[in-house]
């Protein structure tokens, strides 16, 4: 188990506001990275498969602020009912899994691989970068299975019906990935990266896993908050969202966090006053 961290900062400063700036920013510029992966593999595949004239003509959208922020109004642009209708129902499931598994999971794969050099371990801002963009590979595999995986519409729906089963029955094998790539991210990911990225700060590292848990079971977690993908996604985005984020940051919070230096000294602080 590796070792809470003791931090040389326990009150904010110029230098913390500066990383929560840049965390911000490269939260922003990698989610919208991680999303266009995921919906250029669902074109490029369409694609390859002779269903779509372009590799890259996916729906961009208005020109909304919330649209350019987030990407919430860009899609595959993928007519899935022509293929279903051709008898191709193969063609149509590898389109729609290419989405959440070949541009999230496989580069979520590949990323990791390069994390682990040396050159580029060394390096925190670049570390900083490659870390959220692999949070966000890997908690948009998390959007779609568990959380809207049992539905009746978007990319796993799909996917079963090309294939002709239940989505009940491709549930255990695509959760099996998914869960997977969740483990491996807070297991080997997270802990491999928290020191560099957060420099040796307390409130660095609090910002750290505090964003962490947000993004990934939060923000991801609760993509079916709405209803519109069923009652179960419903049910699952508010447990992600309500239970796995304050969990998931309990359970950084106390393996990577020296609280009891910290408590320590809030006592020396609390009786430094009081005799004062």
């Amino acid at each position: 188990m590796t070792p809470p961290v003791q931090g040389r900062q326990h009150v904010l400063g110029l230098e913390n506001i500066g990383f929560i700036v840049l965390t911000f920013v490269v939260v922003l510029v990698t989610h919208a990275i991680a999303y266009l992966t995921h919906e250029y593999a669902h074109s490029i595949t369409a694609w390859t498969l002779g269903w779509m004239s372009r590799p890259f003509g996916i729906d961009y959208g208005h020109a909304t602020l919330g649209n350019l922020v987030f990407l919430g109004d860009v899609s595959d642009n993928v007519d899935y009912e022509p293929i279903f209708a051709s008898g191709h129902g193969w063609m149509a499931a590898a389109i729609a899994l290419a989405g959440p598994f070949l541009g999230n999971g496989v580069v979520y794969i590949l990323l990791q691989v390069l994390m682990s050099r040396s050159l580029v371990a060394s390096r925190r801002h670049m570390s900083l970068f490659l870390y959220w963009l692999s949070l966000m590979c890997a908690a948009n595999v998390w959007s779609y299975v568990p959380i809207r995986a049992i539905t009746t519409h978007a990319d796993i729906a799909w996917a079963a019906r090309g294939l002709g089963v239940s989505t009940w029955v491709l549930f255990p094998f695509l959760m099996a990935i998914s869960a997977s790539i969740t483990w491996h991210f807070f297991q080997h990911a997270f802990r491999k990266a928290h020191t560099i990225l957060a420099g040796g700060s307390y409130v660095n590292l609090i910002v750290l896993v505090a964003f962490t848990g947000f993004w990934f079971f939060s923000f991801f977690g609760g993509d079916g908050m709405d209803g519109s993908y069923g009652t179960l996604s419903q049910v699952l985005s508010i447990l992600s969202r309500y239970a796995l984020f304050p969990l998931c940051v309990a359970y950084l919070a106390a393996r990577y966090l020296d609280l009891r230096s910290m408590g320590g000294r809030a006592d020396n602080v609390a009786t430094s006053s009081s005799r004062s």
